[in-house]
């Protein structure tokens, strides 16, 4: 009896640790969270990373093996997906988790605020709240693909690489609110820096397009 009761929890936390071990990785973090904002080709996910397709195509199938992502075919077309929004929450509260228990994290994301220009940082009830005032402009820095997946009400989309060749068409006389992929991406502060040396009122929002669905649907 004792034996048959050691051996089911073996076996058990043998297939969570498979979970455990396919996340214990800088480039599958990466994939999952850029697969967060909608699905995405090998060579999609290959370039956003920096990574060759080889290296790229090698994790996803850890990822796959693990049931975190699964293929989805279109006619010639193979695109990688998360498995269910149950992985969205997972990589969400691992963010949560590393924020609170990781004191190197929050020093990092304290350092990088300071250094592009302590944006205001709007929580998801603030910017809700600025979204019903006709003077916040509200800019999507996410590729279109990303975009088109969804996005938050009443945004316009401005890819970040082309932010620069659009600043005439923003408007002055409105607070821009940018925001992109989530807390742990950077564009949201370098973009918010720009903005302000070009004259603007900016505020950021941290938080991934996913997270404000959540809160907007509970």
């Amino acid at each position: 009896m004792e034996e048959q009761i050691l051996q089911y929890r073996d076996a058990v936390y043998e297939q969570v640790v498979k979970v455990g071990k396919s996340l214990g990785n800088v480039t599958r973090l990466r994939i999952l969270d850029l697969l967060v904002q909608g699905p995405k080709t090998v060579e999609n996910l290959a370039n956003t990373i920096g990574l060759s397709v080889a290296t790229t195509s090698r994790n996803l199938q850890i990822l796959k093996k693990a049931r975190l992502v699964e293929i989805e075919r279109h006619k010639n077309f193979v695109t990688y997906r998360l498995t269910s929004d149950q992985i969205k929450q997972l990589i969400s509260l691992l963010v949560t988790v590393a924020e609170q228990s990781q004191p190197e994290l929050a020093a990092i994301q304290t350092t990088f605020k300071q250094q592009t220009g302590s944006p205001q940082a709007l929580t998801i009830s603030a910017l809700k709240a600025k979204l019903t005032a006709e003077s916040t402009y509200l800019v999507d820095l996410r590729p279109n693909d990303e975009y088109e997946t969804q996005h938050l009400p009443g945004a316009h989309n401005i890819p970040y690489d082309e932010l620069p060749q659009h600043l005439a068409e923003l408007p002055q006389d409105k607070e821009i609110v940018v925001y992109c992929r989530g807390r742990l991406c950077a564009y949201t502060n370098v973009a918010s820096q720009a903005l302000h040396d070009a004259g603007f009122k900016v505020a950021t929002f941290n938080q991934s397009v996913w997270e404000w669905n959540q809160l907007m649907s509970s």
